[in-house]
């Protein structure tokens, strides 16, 4: 068995759009409510919350506050995602799963919208969100090989799906899959060196020269359109209509440049797998490494990560960045006033 990302973007109506922002606002006010709770809680009795009383501070949150249109399954997800931020922080220092300390969530930083497996259904072009109905989807197909899961599920091989917006105001549905193992590919060579540095990838087979995968023409002419907006965003005055205009083109023009950056790494780690047994990373960055990783589990490859050289300056040896040791993007840090 296999999991599966998705998405695709949603194209809901006038009405359908205004419930997914309240719904989505009410979200960010429940999470900030567990969050000032939790840390009162700390501060009176040196503990916090757990996981059985976040729930019940959210049942309490329900029952008083109007009816916001969430589904159940968004609600208490908040509850769920605040304890696992919690018990990662609080996990041994120096752990894969330690991060930052949960913050109270600003405009602009609402969670997604959690659905369940038991009440998505797709049919052609259509999706059914449980509380919001009906909508026009776009962005491919759905993954091949799905497994028919258990008899509630709507949709076969569903595990989960999550509604938010992205940085150009646009709805998406990000789904997660559970689908049978890919058909084994025998490889042509043993081994295989990957290298990453200044956005150019150095493939070596068995020991013999490599070959470069560089950025396509497209995407150098999307980066310096990026830049080019970014200077007009910079040159706008801060709550002027011509900032809000720069600010949705920059948006827009970062999401170009993650598509077609998104769409080399696939190729190049497809190649990769697909060709020999045995890969070796080193000094790749943390997108290419996580690709790498799942693709090798997929056709059972072995995958080893080794020490780059050191770095210059402090003579320490550079190790492969691990998934999840990004830092945010400046974007996603921007305010949407459209989102109020």
């Amino acid at each position: 068995m296999r999991y599966v990302g998705w998405r695709c973007r949603l194209y809901p109506n006038a009405s359908q759009g205004a419930a997914l922002l309240r719904c989505r606002n009410a979200l960010r006010e429940l999470a900030n409510t567990l969050l000032a709770n939790s840390q009162l809680s700390y501060t009176e009795t040196g503990r916090r919350l757990t996981l059985a009383e976040l729930r019940k501070v959210t049942r309490d949150w329900r029952g008083e506050a109007l009816d916001q249109g969430c589904p159940a399954s968004a609600i208490y997800r908040v509850a769920a995602d605040l304890d696992r931020a919690f018990r990662n922080w609080f996990a041994k220092s120096g752990g894969r799963r330690r991060k930052g300390f949960p913050e109270f969530k600003a405009i602009g930083r609402e969670p997604g919208i959690y659905v369940s497996n038991q009440a998505v259904r797709f049919e052609g072009n259509r999706v059914r969100l449980p509380k919001f109905g009906w909508m026009r989807w776009r962005g491919g197909n759905l993954p091949p090989g799905r497994l028919a899961g258990p008899s509630g599920r709507k949709t076969r091989g569903l595990l989960s799906g999550r509604v938010w917006l992205d940085a150009g105001g646009r709805w998406m549905l990000s789904c997660l899959f559970e689908c049978a193992p890919l058909a084994p590919v025998e490889p042509r060579a043993d081994r295989a060196t990957v290298r990453e540095k200044d956005g150019e990838i150095t493939v070596s087979v068995d020991g013999g020269l490599g070959r470069v995968i560089r950025e396509s023409g497209a995407l150098r002419n999307a980066r310096r359109r990026l830049a080019r907006l970014e200077r007009r965003l910079a040159r706008c005055e801060f709550g002027s209509e011509g900032r809000k205009r720069a600010l949705a083109l920059m948006r827009n023009q970062a999401r170009k440049v993650r598509n077609l950056r998104a769409d080399l790494l696939h190729k190049a780690t497809t190649g990769v797998v697909q060709e020999v047994r045995e890969i070796e990373v080193e000094g790749v960055g943390a997108e290419l490494l996580r690709q790498l990783e799942y693709k090798a589990e997929w056709h059972g490859r072995k995958l080893k990560v080794r020490r780059g050289p050191p770095e210059p300056g402090n003579g320490k040896p550079r190790r492969a960045r691990r998934p999840g040791s990004r830092s945010r993007k400046r974007e996603s840090r921007t305010r949407r006033p459209e989102a109020l």
